[in-house]
């Protein structure tokens, strides 16, 4: 990783075909995600400097040992050279959680 950026917080998941779509209407895969509280507070510190923050998201094709097949992600907020995310003390957090 270049010196230039920080190694922040990532978010994985997946997503499975929806087994219960019955027409072209419904998603043809579902899944869950979970943003973790560290991953949040990295978006807000972003946002907190008037940035929007982007998230980058990398996409693979699985097969579960149970052979179902799966695509598997990971998300990453996007950094420019003049993104600095500070680190937040548990205290000093916006989040109302």
């Amino acid at each position: 990783m270049s010196p230039d950026y920080q190694e922040l917080p990532t978010v994985q998941f997946a997503t499975f075909v929806n087994k219960y779509a019955t027409t072209d209407k419904h998603p043809a895969e579902t899944g869950d995600i979970e943003l973790s509280k560290e991953f949040m507070k990295a978006m807000v510190e972003v946002a907190k400097t008037g940035k929007m923050p982007v998230l980058r998201v990398a996409m693979w094709h699985n097969i579960s040992k149970a052979g179902l097949e799966y695509k598997n992600f990971k998300l990453e907020i996007k950094q420019s050279k003049d993104v600095v995310v500070e680190e937040v003390k548990e205290e000093e957090d916006d989040l109302p959680f």
